[in-house]
């Protein structure tokens, strides 16, 4: 018999003062977890746990604490409470649709000390089962919560030896044609500068960011699709060309 586990580590450790009650009882049963200074270093030897269980008049109390009413996570156990029969004491919670993604987001977005938490598991097994072993890993901050793994990893990198770095079957494939480089933007603004000494454009500082928001702006604003028809147009010629030439 094969035995699968997912040891994971989550990266930075979080510190103890970010984490409501609510939060640390659930994170504390759903991982093994030790001190690091005033911050908890969450990890899981054979894997994070999707279950927890909570006393009801614990969790009562510790909703009543919570800063932040609201959330996944809060929302499914009010439900669960709100289900629970008279004689129940405790309350099994199933934190498989939510996962602990779901957790650190809240912690971050209100913790100042943390952008990102970054939650890397590998798969393993205790046989050389074919599919015993990968990794994962996901990247949560206040905005998003973005996973990844070996598997796509693995189908990437074979579509991209099947199909060249477009990495898709033909007919599928996206060319860039334009593309915005914060860097010549930043030697636009020099050249720019340079010819305006002595006005307001020359006396600001442009920072990094300054140039990252103004080409997000930008982007939508473009109108290209006569260019772009043009360009298709011209690629459908060629392809036809390309068929004759290969059909004659």
């Amino acid at each position: 018999m094969a035995d699968y586990h997912s040891p994971t580590v989550v990266r930075p450790s979080i510190p103890l003062a970010a984490i409501t009650s609510l939060e640390h009882a659930l994170l504390c049963q759903m991982f093994e977890h030790e001190s690091d200074g005033d911050a908890v270093y969450f990890f899981a030897s054979d894997g994070p746990s999707d279950t927890v269980w909570l006393d009801i008049a614990d969790l009562k109390t510790m909703l009543d604490e919570e800063p932040m009413p609201s959330g996944p996570v809060v929302e499914m156990i009010r439900t669960r409470l709100a289900e629970a029969g008279p004689d129940e004491t405790e309350l099994e919670l199933d934190l498989s649709d939510l996962g602990d993604a779901a957790i650190f987001q809240q912690i971050v977005r209100r913790c100042d000390q943390l952008d990102h938490v970054v939650i890397t598991s590998a798969w393993t097994c205790t046989k050389m089962r074919p599919d015993g072993f990968g990794g994962g890993v996901t990247v949560v901050t206040a905005d998003h919560i973005l996973s990844s793994s070996t598997s796509e990893m693995e189908a990437h990198l074979l579509d991209r030896c099947d199909y060249g770095e477009l990495g898709c079957a033909p007919g599928h494939g996206k060319h860039g044609i334009l593309a915005i480089e914060e860097a010549e933007v930043r030697s636009m603004v020099a050249d720019i500068q340079q010819a305006y000494v002595g006005t307001d454009a020359a006396g600001v500082t442009v920072s990094d960011e300054h140039i990252r928001q103004a080409c997000i702006a930008l982007v939508p604003t473009l109108d290209l699709d006569e260019q772009l028809r043009g360009l298709e147009f011209s690629a459908a010629m060629a392809a036809i060309r390309i068929a004759r030439a290969a059909s004659a």
